[in-house]
């Protein structure tokens, strides 16, 4: 029941947009993950997710995003006890993104609301809660530097409430993307924390802190693809040891 209730309340706030604003290019991604955990455990992830910008008037844009992470992991939790390869859906969530004119030459500010359903239920699939997170940051577009970079820094604060089964300890966390982006060609960029952001455990007053690195190929207009990775350099609030991950996007 969860997971139905969770997907009913994605596509409704997929279908809940403003109807007078002008679409932009839609952009689906495939994300695909291997992670390796502490503990002997690893995960490998698909995450299909989407993008459907409208724009208004003087320059504002809205952006829906939607993710539906699924898991295939060995990692132990209530949901798992026994330790073995099980596949599941995790944590489904919807993004209601915002970006401002540019208020300075190629600067613009964003903030968005992210809302988490507790479709994955109790661990190690989901956190068996629900989650709200507000975020703000903002994208410096320096085409004349190299061959352009784009600096867009991003906070978001998840905060998690009406726990579903006893004993879960509600979210308390910062989630921290120093984003970077180096253009290399006129196809492939260097992109620094573009996925795995620096976390700050408000409960724990606990760091994990990975370098993040990817390679992306924007091979035509209609479609992308991406490979990289990150390691834990400081894992006081530990979440993996190292991953992989490869991505393929499609605009339309």
């Amino acid at each position: 029941m969860r997971g139905t209730s969770g997907l009913a309340l994605v596509f409704a706030a997929a279908l809940a947009l403003p109807a007078h604003a002008q679409w932009g290019t839609v952009r689906l991604d495939n994300w695909f993950y291997y992670q390796e955990n502490y503990g002997d455990s690893a995960r490998w992830q698909y995450r299909p997710r989407i993008f459907v910008p409208y724009a208004f008037g003087d320059g504002w844009t809205f952006t829906q995003r939607i993710d539906l992470p699924f898991y295939y992991t060995d990692a132990t939790g209530p949901a798992n006890p026994t330790g073995e390869w099980k596949f599941a859906p995790s944590d489904w969530f919807v993004e209601e993104i915002f970006d401002t004119p540019d208020v300075a030459k190629n600067f613009r500010f964003r903030t968005s609301v992210r809302l988490v359903f507790p479709t994955g239920g109790e661990a190690p699939f989901g956190a068996d809660q629900w989650q709200v997170a507000p975020g703000a940051g903002f994208n410096w577009r320096l085409p004349e530097l190299a061959n352009g970079v784009t600096i867009a820094p991003y906070v978001r604060y998840f905060w998690g409430f009406g726990a579903l089964s006893p004993g879960v300890t509600t979210v308390r966390r910062w989630n921290i993307f120093p984003t970077v982006d180096f253009g290399l060609t006129e196809r492939w960029t260097l992109s620094f924390y573009p996925e795995q952001g620096i976390t700050y455990n408000d409960r724990s007053d606990k760091w994990f802190v990975p370098i993040e690195a990817m390679l992306v190929n924007q091979v035509s207009k209609t479609w992308a693809y991406s490979f990289g990775g990150a390691y834990a350099l400081v894992n006081d609030d530990r979440s993996y040891r190292w991953l992989v991950q490869a991505r393929v996007s499609f605009f339309f």
